[in-house]
């Protein structure tokens, strides 16, 4: 049987307000040509919300009919599920399985089952009555794959049970189950052998918890053997990059200028760095956000970078400046009592006597410590 070469993406969440998502579309619909997609699946959340597809509609129909004859299937996901009715039109090579509990078409030869989100429902409960034979068939579904010992095997992103989804129910239906809700983490793909369950993540950065490249799955399947060959392929959209600095009291400075200079090193085009300080300290929280802030826009604008500015919004992935995230204790009360100076270098110095190398331990023990001083106050 012949190759079949399929491009799989989901979550990109059109809004006419971020015409950055537009943009990541139009990249995936581009590489579906330039890689000889023979045809891409859509797991879900194309759109933001319902009334977005109103304005984006008409967008989407014009990328759908630039990639003709290539079939584009979609499947509705839990912010787009209303976006799918009978007078709703994609162009005439699409092909929508909004239909519940599931729907089908076959598709360059294949068969694909679409399961719609749908509230309240695990998938195994949507595939009850269907009957295919797994190694001619793919699965397209928006949920969130469950292991039924622990959690999902996904990672970061915009996770949660949503209309669960366990592998077992997957694998013995398809030999290769594309999957939309899950935006970016770690452990996406999970292949054996000739079968594969995955995630694409979004095509573009939605939200802070996304972070690294973004990108489309493709993936080559053959009827009767599987799935033969899959690659995660990168798009030149904006994306998240983030650095981690941990502060002590009497070094929140130190900590500032790390975490600058880590900021400045993961600059690079298209990379928006989230740069997180964390840790306990004696400063007061405006004082520490207001020099973090300085010392970082100082450190970009010496890099060839744009400083912040009131006038960029501030979550906008194209921006060139660093978002800070502040994530420390503060126990600026005590900053003038002696005996705290003391506990914090001894507390520090019995640290790297005993050979403890676990800064999240320290500043456990910090801060465990400072409030007991804070109790102690009259």
């Amino acid at each position: 049987m012949p190759r079949v070469r399929l491009l799989q993406t989901s979550d990109v969440h059109l809004r006419r307000d971020r015409p950055e998502r537009e943009r990541a579309l139009a990249l995936a619909f581009d590489l579906a040509r330039t890689r000889s997609a023979d045809a891409i699946l859509i797991a879900g959340d194309l759109f933001d919300r319902g009334q977005d597809a109103v304005g984006q509609r008409a967008v989407v129909r014009q990328l759908v009919e630039s990639v003709a004859p290539r079939p584009v299937v979609f499947v509705p996901g839990n912010h787009d599920e209303s976006c799918y009715g009978q007078d709703a039109d994609y162009g005439a090579n699409a092909i929508v399985l909004a239909e519940r509990p599931w729907s089908r078409a076959t598709v360059c030869g294949l068969e694909i089952v679409g399961i719609p989100y749908q509230h309240g429902k695990t998938a195994a409960e949507c595939l009850t009555g269907l009957a295919c034979e797994p190694r001619h068939t793919v699965l397209v579904s928006h949920g969130t794959i469950m292991d039924p010992v622990a959690a999902s095997f996904a990672g970061d992103g915009e996770d949660g049970a949503y209309m669960p989804i366990f592998l077992s129910d997957l694998l013995k239906r398809s030999c290769y189950a594309a999957l939309g809700h899950l935006h970016s983490g770690r452990n996406l793909i999970h292949r054996d052998g000739e079968r594969l369950v995955a995630y694409a993540g979004s095509p573009v950065v939605t939200s802070r918890r996304e972070i690294g490249h973004r990108g489309v799955l493709v993936v080559d399947f053959e009827t009767g053997a599987g799935v033969l060959a899959h690659e995660l392929v990168p798009l030149a959209t904006p994306y998240h990059e983030k650095v981690e600095a941990r502060c002590s009291p009497g070094a929140e400075l130190e900590a500032i200028e790390h975490l600058a200079r880590e900021a400045v090193a993961r600059k690079k085009p298209g990379a928006r760095v989230l740069a997180r300080l964390e840790g306990v300290s004696l400063v007061p929280e405006k004082e520490l956000r207001e020099t973090a802030e300085r010392t970082l826009s100082r450190a970009f604008a010496g890099a060839g970078t744009v400083p912040v500015t009131e006038a960029t919004h501030p979550d906008d992935p194209e921006a060139s400046y660093p978002i800070l995230e502040l994530a420390t204790s503060s126990y600026a009360s005590l900053a003038e009592t002696p005996v705290v100076t003391e506990f914090v270098e001894r507390l520090e110095a019995c640290a790297r006597a005993e050979g403890i190398d676990d800064p999240a331990m320290l500043q456990t023990a910090l801060r465990l410590g400072l409030e007991a001083f804070l109790e102690a106050l009259p």
